[in-house]
């Protein structure tokens, strides 16, 4: 993972919504406005059900945006592409319980 430097600040932006062009194209763009780099970004098109998936790391430099700000700014986005989404800060670890069967066969596959 690259950053602009020591004093960026890192986030992590998921979002799904029904697939339609220009999804990409606003999401770089604002986040771009909103002074952000983008150092990651994944998406998946589900032809099946018409959905769109997108996870987006992106660095800010500390002094500028909060985070507070980053979320009324891609709230922009939502109503215009009927989006869900969840922001956290790259710092953030979620809580996560991994439960197997049988210790070493299937704990080992993990």
């Amino acid at each position: 993972m690259t950053t602009l430097s020591p004093d960026a600040k890192g986030y992590i932006l998921t979002l799904s919504c029904p697939n339609r062009p220009g999804i990409v194209a606003a999401l770089s763009q604002t986040l771009f406005e909103a002074g952000a780099n983008i150092t990651e970004a994944q998406q998946f098109d589900d032809t099946g059900s018409g959905s769109f998936f997108m996870r987006i790391m992106f660095d800010i430099v500390k002094g500028g945006r909060t985070e507070a700000d980053l979320r009324g700014i891609v709230e922009t986005l939502t109503g215009q592409f009927q989006m869900q989404y969840r922001l956290n800060c790259q710092s953030y670890r979620p809580k996560v319980m991994i439960l197997v069967s049988k210790f070493d066969h299937c704990l080992v596959d993990l």
